[in-house]
Order: structure tokens, then C-alpha cells, then sequence
């Protein structure tokens, strides 16, 4: 059983994720980060998938139910654009996680320390990524999500 200061992080972390997409419109999906980098769909796209293929080393059979955010064009993987299905995707996947880590009675083939620590290097991912998205934002000229979205969520005034 997960302990309940890890489970209010990975609650808050996945608001802060969600604040982020809510700040997001279509055309800021195109930002890319500087060095030819990742777009910010590819980020998020990424932040899901890499939710999705370390979760199944444990519980297959329910990380196995998230979409996929990749369609295939032109023999290449381009994210889906959809900002909703980013969303819901999101937010599905984030409460799934906690749930099968909280039900969870071994880490199977997880190759990290616990389950705990494989949350939060999630959580630490999820932050990597979301200041590539502020940074491809910025170079972008694009307006950036406030403290209010980003920070606030984790203070307790």
C-alpha cells in the first residue's frame, strides 16, 4: 500500500499536468524546443507513454488499457493532436496508476527499487518534460502557464 504523503504528490503532480494541457491550444502543440527537439505534443505523448510501458512490468493487464497517443502517418509516429484525448488520457492513466500501485502486492518485473520509487521517477519525469514544454513555449513566443498552474499546487496556503 502506497503511503499517503507519495499518493497526494502523484495527485498534485497529475494537476499540475492537467493545468498544463488546460493552458494548451492546438497551435502551441507545434512549439518545438530549441535544437530541432521535441514538439509539445511529442513531450506529453511521451510523458504518457513512458507511464504505460514501465507500468506493465507490473500490472499488464490494466496499463495495457491506455491508449496509445501515436497514429501512424507516412510510415513515421506523429502524436495525436487532440487536446481532450490528451486530457482524458491524462487523467485516466494518472488515477489507474495509483490505483494498481496501491493494490500492487509485489514490484514483478519493475526494474526499479519499489514501486514507490518508480511513482516517484514519474513524478520526476513528468517535471523534466513539462520544463521542456515551458521552455518550447517560451523560444516560441507563446504565453506560458502561471505560477498559479505550476507551483501553487503543491504549497498548502
Amino acid at each position: 500500500m502506497i503511503n499517503d504523503s507519495l499518493k497526494e504528490s502523484w495527485r498534485i503532480n497529475t494537476d499540475i499536468n492537467l493545468n498544463v494541457l488546460e493552458h494548451l491550444s492546438p497551435e502551441m502543440l507545434q512549439a518545438q524546443t530549441p535544437g530541432a527537439g521535441l514538439t509539445v505534443a511529442q513531450h506529453l505523448v511521451h510523458m504518457m507513454d513512458a507511464l504505460k510501458f514501465w507500468g506493465q512490468f507490473f500490472d499488464k493487464a490494466r496499463f495495457a488499457t491506455i491508449p496509445d497517443l501515436f497514429e501512424a502517418k507516412s510510415e513515421s509516429l506523429s502524436p495525436v493532436k487532440d487536446l481532450g484525448q490528451m486530457r482524458e488520457v491524462m487523467k485516466r492513466s494518472r488515477e489507474l496508476a495509483l490505483e494498481s500501485a496501491n493494490a500492487a502486492t509485489s514490484k514483478g518485473k519493475l526494474p526499479y527499487y519499489s514501486i514507490e520509487s518508480f511513482l516517484i521517477h514519474i513524478i520526476a519525469h513528468d517535471a523534466h518534460h513539462r520544463g521542456q514544454i515551458v521552455l518550447a513555449l517560451k523560444t516560441n513566443n507563446f504565453p506560458l502557464p502561471g505560477d498559479k498552474a505550476i507551483w501553487s499546487p503543491w504549497r498548502t496556503e
